[in-house]
């Protein structure tokens, strides 16, 4: 999987403000066709929301209880709404179950006061959200941008939920036992799944985060009733900071010249011989169209490259900039810095989301087995994948697939000592990996034989992703260094062992980085004496996923991936 750090700069660590922005509410409900209380609360709620569209709005979350498990609207996406009913523990309280901002007002639907909304409409929020989206010219899928901006400083544990709603649903006859024919700010999908998009920990006034999703259409009964509704919530405390519907309306950006870098393409996980040529993603924030740039590159301590870039970018438009052929001498953990600079010949009004650094491992030395793992998505004939010499010859390829959501799992022989490197690619022809709108899938190549060392891993990625590997022959130990530190197991839940040799005394400290480039975790295990130490590494609450475990000696730092599974 590729591994990347958007700088954000240095921003000021301070207590949550409230102040500024105008509050826009939000009214999550549970409910059922086969409620009898359902079918008469519901009307009022969607009274409220004709009479207050400034500053209050719904997401209906449809369960399947009580009575037959037959609501369609349930059935229709068993996923989120189960998602979001466990988060609030709605199945052990019952239906009709209201929730207003996450923590503000929770209880029975029925006892749900407009005072209280009201009263909730008049604290100011530290965000203000803008929100398009644009139906397709087929009328089968909905393209969704979310600018959500910090009107006060804040830190906290924040995502981002884009939740694609139908507005009305009108059924000539009742599909459950309470009666109920039509139905309002039914949930459809959340995007890019049920767990939102993380934001930034910190955020002072005038940072912003753009996101932009899209959901080909599935059970949808009228195109014309398809919205969305985004809010920005607290992971610990389930607070919901602000809300907003969606428009059609184009947004208008927060600075004029303002270039993102995005991404990093066509990079190896790992490299062999230090040859790249990437290809960058850039995308104009500003209201303004930019005619040239320049961009700035360089690998670890090398030198520094510049490319000038001219033609033409309109607002929201992304551009792909191939860069020159990059060589570097292979460290354990390399780095590719990339930024952007002078925008229209100006200085870029938003600096912080100029640069990106794209981490490259040296080429792993694996055994002569390797396996790998592909779990499917919902698109399984999308998905191929080969390993090849460097000659081009190919050594084993697969796909594509025939069943969607399911693990398949191949071996790979090598041939022994040959010095070779290898290189293995998965590719999806739909260009947009293997997660997180287009299902759960994953890839995993490893090797069985050097305690299950992964090569690559991920989800994410456009049309290919690739790593390199090198077979030098039977008991070569991993990378010079690598041999002094190990993880097992990994991936892990709870814990994990770090088996650390040093070869002198030395003082350790344990540092943990998400993929972009945010500390999250320090811990200072102190001086250990020469010789062979195993630590304890815990996951303490972290998110599920792919992390950079930094291990600091006096005289070395070690960089690994760890992986902390469901």
């Amino acid at each position: 999987m590729k591994r990347f750090t958007i700088i954000l700069g240095f921003m000021l660590c301070i207590s949550l403000i409230y102040s500024q922005s105008p509050r826009m509410v939000l009214h999550e409900e549970f409910t059922q066709s086969n409620c009898g209380p359902c079918a008469s609360v519901n009307p009022t709620f969607h009274t409220w929301l004709g009479q207050h569209p400034d500053i209050y709005t719904q997401i209906f979350y449809h369960v399947w209880w009580p009575g037959a498990n037959n609501d369609p609207m349930y059935l229709a996406n068993t996923v989120d709404n189960g998602a979001r009913t466990g988060m609030y523990g709605v199945a052990a309280i019952g239906v009709p179950y209201a929730v207003i901002d996450g923590d503000y007002w929770l209880g029975v639907g029925g006892y749900l006061q407009w005072s209280t909304i009201d009263t909730r409409s008049q604290v100011p929020s530290p965000f203000e959200i803008h929100y398009q989206h644009m139906i397709s010219a087929g009328h089968d899928s909905i393209y969704l941008t979310m600018l959500a901006k910090a009107t006060s400083p804040i830190t906290a544990s924040t995502y981002a939920e884009n939740v694609v709603i139908e507005k009305h649903i009108h059924y000539t006859t009742a599909p459950g036992t309470n009666g109920e024919k039509d139905f309002y700010q039914v949930m459809k999908k959340m995007l890019p799944t049920s767990a939102g998009t993380i934001l930034p920990s910190t955020m002072a006034t005038g940072d912003y985060v753009l996101l932009e999703n899209n959901w080909k259409f599935a059970n949808v009964y009228d195109y014309n009733e398809i919205a969305a509704v985004s809010f920005i919530q607290d992971k610990n405390t389930k607070e919901v900071y602000q809300a907003a519907n969606s428009s059609t309306d184009a947004i208008v950006m927060p600075y004029n010249n303002d270039l993102q870098v995005m991404d990093v393409l066509q990079v190896p996980a790992a490299t062999c011989n230090g040859n790249i040529t990437p290809i960058i993603k850039i995308r104009n924030n500003g209201n303004t169209a930019v005619s040239s740039f320049h961009l700035k590159y360089q690998v670890n301590d090398g030198t520094v490259g510049d490319f000038s870039w001219s033609g033409n970018i309109t607002t929201l438009q992304k551009a792909y900039v191939a860069l020159p052929e990059i060589n570097f001498t292979p460290l354990l953990v390399n780095t590719l810095k990339v930024y952007s600079v002078d925008p229209n010949n100006v200085n870029d009004e938003y600096p912080k989301n100029d640069t990106i650094k794209y981490f490259i491992d040296a080429a792993p030395l694996p055994t002569t087995v390797l396996n790998t793992i592909i779990m499917t998505d919902n698109n399984p004939e999308q998905t191929t994948w080969n390993v090849k010499a460097s000659n081009g010859t190919v050594i084993k390829a697969a796909g594509p697939y025939t069943q969607a959501n399911h693990a398949y799992r191949d071996e790979i022989d090598l041939p022994v000592g040959s010095g070779d490197c290898y290189t293995f690619t998965i590719h999806d022809s739909g260009g947009n990996g293997l997660c997180c709108a287009n299902g759960g899938g994953s890839y995993m190549i490893y090797d069985p034989g050097n305690n299950d060392n992964i090569i690559l891993q991920g989800s994410v990625f456009t049309d290919s992703a690739y790593s390199q590997f090198k077979i030098v022959g039977v008991g070569v130990d991993d990378n010079p260094g690598s041999s002094q530190i190990t993880i097992h197991p990994n991936p892990f839940m709870d814990e994990t062992t770090i088996s650390l040799f040093l070869s002198t005394q030395s003082n350790i400290t344990m540092s943990i980085f998400n993929l972009t480039g945010q500390l999250v975790r320090t811990e200072i295990t102190g001086i250990l004496k020469s010789g062979n130490h195993d630590l304890i590494l815990k996951s303490n609450g972290l998110a599920p996923g792919i992390y950079l475990l930094k291990v600091q000696t006096c005289n070395k730092v070690f960089t690994k991936k760890i992986t902390i599974g469901n």
